[in-house]
């Protein structure tokens, strides 16, 4: 919280616009220092301006540049020392960089730990084939709007991550991907896991994957509202708990989905047209206040004494 409030000038009593942008169609992207716009704010700062600047000057200090070789150099160091590595040695060991400049300059940090001759015991495959599953996330996503758009004539749009379809702007279907994990025992019923995001509206689609984790295994349908978190944790033993209806072929899905949504269809109210009505006496109304025919008074001539 305190590293926060130092770094932001927002405490200062300044405003600045134009830290990221995101054009038309693609991603969010975070703007360079020059190009962001300061502005005077209209608020009290809570931040001394000297204190800030004096923060300011630490934080660049703390920033030093060290060469990508140098930084596998000091990794593996800490290897030998600690005998293994993890996101949480890294960060808390003195002289090393955060993981996120490891991923930063060579791609994810299990490539860093492959060009130091390490190998993590934790399966990385998951995280390897992200790209993978978002790709089949998009792909679902865009078979079910072919569908609902020739069977139920709705106008669905995909959503920018490409996992859901929203109808007049309201989220209505949202796919996601649930790895299976490892059981602790043979006793112990299959989980799966997966990564609801902030969803909260809508149907959600769960992927379920086999026990290797490379084929979709079946599919659970489930009202998003069912349950907040950031994780839907999923077993044979829960899906009547959580309302889920569970299916084995993406058509049965599909047609699923396609049930629930003509029911809400028919249930939200239509678009207003204008009214056939007609008044008791089979005549339209007179224009007027009120939509009453106006009334005429005669004014009685004035007498000059």
């Amino acid at each position: 919280m305190i590293p926060t409030l130092l770094a932001n000038e927002n405490y200062i009593g300044k405003t600045i616009y134009n830290r990221t942008s995101r054009r038309l169609g693609q991603k969010l992207v975070k703007n360079p220092d020059h190009t962001w716009v300061r502005g005077a704010a209209e608020i009290e700062p809570i931040v001394d301006v000297g204190i800030f600047a004096r923060a300011q000057k630490l934080l660049a200090e703390r920033r030093v540049e060290i060469p990508e070789n140098e930084m596998l150099l000091r990794l593996r160091l800490t290897l030998r020392r600690r005998g293994k590595l993890n996101s949480r040695i890294i960060n808390t060991t003195l002289g090393l960089n955060h993981v996120s400049a490891y991923v930063k300059h060579f791609g994810s940090l299990r490539k860093a730990y492959a060009l130091i001759g390490y190998e993590s015991p934790r399966d990385c495959d998951w995280i390897d084939k992200r790209e993978l599953w978002a790709s089949e996330q998009a792909r679902h996503a865009s078979e079910l709007a072919e569908v609902l758009r020739n069977d139920l004539g709705l106008q669905p749009e995909l959503v920018l991550d490409g996992i859901g379809l929203d109808v007049q702007g309201k989220r209505v279907v949202s796919f996601l991907v649930a790895r299976r994990l490892t059981r602790r025992g043979q006793d112990h019923a299959a989980q799966w896991k997966a990564y609801r995001r902030q969803i909260s509206s809508g149907l959600l689609v769960v992927m379920r994957l086999d026990g290797a984790n490379r084929e979709i295994e079946d599919y659970v349908l489930l009202p998003a509202s069912s349950k907040s978190g950031r994780y839907v944790w999923l077993s044979s033993g829960s899906l009547r708990r959580r309302r889920g209806a569970l299916y084995r072929k993406r058509g049965a899905l599909f047609d699923a989905i396609k049930a629930t949504l003509a029911k809400t269809t028919r249930a939200a109210p239509t678009s207003s047209a204008p009214s056939k009505k007609r008044s008791k006496s089979g005549q339209p109304k007179a224009k007027g206040f009120g939509g009453r025919r106006s009334r005429r008074y005669k004014i009685a001539p004035m007498r000059v004494p």
